[in-house]
C-alpha cells in the first residue's frame, strides 16, 4: 500500500503541497528523515530541524530510529509550533 506524508505549515509551503508520497526504503521514522533530506536537498535544512518532528498515527515520535512505519500509517510532519 503507497502511503503519503502529510505536510503542515511552513513545511506544506516548502513543499507546495499537503502531503507528498512516502518514499521507497522508509521502514522507520529516521529513515524517513534522511531520505526526504537526499530527495529534497534544497529543504534539507528545514527537515534535519529537530524541531520539525515526525508523528505517526497522531502520536509524536520521541525515538525516530525506533518509530517503524508504513504505507498503512497516518504519518505527519509538523513544524515548530507556535502559541501564546
Amino acid at each position: 500500500m503507497a502511503g503519503v506524508v502529510l505536510l503542515f505549515g511552513r513545511l506544506k509551503d516548502a513543499f507546495g503541497a499537503a502531503s507528498i508520497a512516502l518514499p521507497d526504503g522508509a521502514g522507520t521514522a529516521a529513515e524517513l528523515r534522511a531520505l526526504l533530506v537526499a530527495l529534497n536537498p534544497d529543504l534539507a535544512d528545514v527537515l534535519r530541524a529537530k524541531t520539525v518532528r515526525i508523528a505517526v498515527n497522531q502520536e509524536l515520535v520521541t525515538d525516530e530510529a525506533a518509530a517503524r512505519i508504513s504505507g498503512a500509517d497516518e504519518i505527519a510532519l509538523l513544524p515548530p509550533l507556535s502559541g501564546g
